[in-house]
C-alpha cells in the first residue's frame, strides 16, 4: 500500500484511510469484548451477592434452630 502511495503522491491520504480502517476495527473488536465480559461480570456479581446474603441469614436460621430445640 505504501508503494501505490508513494506512486501515485499521496501517501498522507493512504495513511489516514489506513488509520481510520483500523480504528474502526479497534472500536468493534472493543465493543465485542464488552459484550463479552458483561455476563461474566454478572454472575460475579451475583455470586458475591449471594455470599453476603448467606452471611447475614444463615445465622439468623441458625439462632431460630437453636430457639427452637431449646423450647
Amino acid at each position: 500500500m505504501m508503494l501505490i502511495g508513494e506512486e501515485t503522491g499521496e501517501l498522507d491520504k493512504l495513511f489516514d484511510e489506513v488509520g481510520a480502517f483500523y480504528e474502526e476495527q479497534v472500536d468493534y473488536e472493543v465493543a465485542r469484548l464488552g459484550d463479552s465480559i458483561e455476563p461474566v461480570l454478572i454472575v460475579c456479581i451475583a455470586g458475591i451477592v449471594l455470599v453476603l446474603a448467606l452471611g447475614v441469614f444463615l445465622p439468623m436460621w441458625n439462632i431460630s434452630q437453636v430457639a427452637m430445640t431449646a423450647h
